[in-house]
């Protein structure tokens, strides 16, 4: 029994079609750079951390 050969998807565009709403796109990348913001701030907020710690450690030497 041969199955009929389904169609395979050619492009994606990002939220083009005149007839429907770009809301689709606008939530991705809203999700993206909700991600990106929820990794970077432990980043940045350890380094500030660790520059601070760096600045009481020089300080301390200041006073001996």
């Amino acid at each position: 029994m041969m199955r009929r050969r389904r169609g395979r998807i050619l492009a994606i565009k990002w939220g083009l079609n005149p007839n429907s709403s770009s809301l689709g796109v606008d939530v991705t990348f809203l999700l993206f750079g909700a991600a990106a913001v929820a990794l970077a701030a432990p980043v940045v907020g350890a380094w500030l951390r660790f520059r601070g710690l760096e600045a009481d450690d020089a300080s301390e030497d200041e006073t001996e």
